[in-house]
């Protein structure tokens, strides 16, 4: 935390005993520390209607306001609340006599409570440090998370509509061109198409960071998800893949997933397919379920992967995965599991080539139709 000095303070109190005991408590401990981090009270104004706080935020522009909940013309929650949409940016620290009270007015906006009668010197600067640090936290990453919102926008739309284009006037070029310039229009085709996937990819990992609602955890079927992908994915690829369940019934297997599950396993087949010494023309995929969890290998006998790589997917935080320089997609793929408690690891075959597990808890919920 960054020290908070020069503080300019509102205080919202009708009761003239409690304002003044706060008004000493401010004054005779202008300056104090809390966790050898100080603060500093400049300037201290007092109103007793909360229609004359208001007015003074406005005019004063206090970096915090002390509230009580019962002004003249205004009582209870709703005085948090109104404050709180008045001035969404500016911390409030509420003054009651109920604890309960101060929990609801925290749920309602207020970044802390103190209880009447109760307060002390060192217990008022540490609720104000607090106060003003939470704000500024929040403030940020409401700040941040608007940028993402923009670039998410901008990256769903011009660029991947832009890129689809090159795709599509490359596409309709191919078959005008001479033979010797079928390789260049080949490669060009080939890389607009990879420079789409990975917006698409990009896209959906900003999903997952932003935590989108439709990108939330929730109960998914494993086997419905696996057969749609494996069928997808055979569609837009000359590769044969095996899938063997080793399950008990031919329920279905329900999971704690989330709607971006799918394309989990469509990044790795498409990984397992490109990254393979050979492409591949054969993948193996076994099911296993036990009472508490699925595991899905994926199986390759081409595919290998440098030590360093595995160390960065087998580990636990997907921002060690980050640091090692992994491809946007198994990038993804990491952050999507370590949000619904997941897991991968990577493990060298029996023979030569590549073993990539998913390991998913399994969940007693429903899942419930589209």
């Amino acid at each position: 935390m960054q020290p908070a000095t020069g503080v300019r303070l509102l205080l919202v109190e009708d009761d003239p005993d409690d304002a003044r005991f706060v008004k000493r408590l401010l004054t005779d401990f202008r300056v104090g520390n809390y966790d050898n981090r100080p603060i500093e009270i400049e300037a201290v104004e007092h109103v007793d209607t909360f229609a004359d706080g208001r007015d003074m935020v406005d005019s004063l522009s206090p970096d915090i306001v002390i509230l009580d909940l019962g002004l003249p013309d205004s009582s209870g929650i709703q005085t948090v609340e109104k404050m709180v949409q008045h001035a969404p940016t500016l911390p409030v620290v509420v003054l009651t006599g109920q604890s309960n009270s101060g929990i609801e007015a925290i749920r309602s906006g207020a970044q802390d409570y103190l209880l009447k009668g109760r307060i002390t010197a060192p217990l008022l600067l540490r609720s104000l440090r607090y106060a003003i640090e939470r704000s500024r936290v929040t403030k940020e990453l409401r700040d941040r998370n608007t940028r993402l919102a923009v670039a998410n926008e901008l990256l769903r739309g011009d660029l991947r509509d832009d890129i689809g284009l090159i795709v599509g006037l490359i596409d309709q070029i191919e078959a005008a061109v001479g033979p010797t310039d079928q390789n260049t229009v080949e490669s060009l085709f080939n890389t607009s198409q990879h420079a789409l996937e990975l917006t698409n990819t990009v896209a959906d990992l900003m999903d997952v960071l932003n935590g989108e609602p439709f990108a939330q955890r929730g109960p998914s079927d494993l086997r419905a998800v696996l057969e749609s992908e494996i069928n997808q994915f055979q569609e837009q690829h000359n590769v044969d893949i095996v899938l063997q369940w080793h399950t008990s019934t031919d329920d279905p297997l329900v999971v704690s997933g989330t709607p971006l599950l799918g394309s989990v396993f469509a990044h790795l087949l498409s990984n397992v397919s490109l990254q393979s010494n050979e492409r591949a023309s054969r993948i193996d995929m076994t099911v296993t379920a036990t009472d508490n969890d699925v595991s899905v290998a994926i199986t390759d006998d081409d595919l290998e992967f440098p030590d360093s790589k595995k160390e960065a997917i087998n580990a636990s935080d997907p921002r060690t995965a980050a640091q090692s320089r992994l491809s946007s997609d198994l990038f993804f793929v990491t952050t999507v599991l370590e949000r619904i408690d997941g897991s991968i690891e990577i493990t060298d075959n029996s023979s030569p080539g590549t073993v990539m597990t998913v390991t998913l808890e399994r969940t007693r919920s429903s899942v419930t139709p589209d």
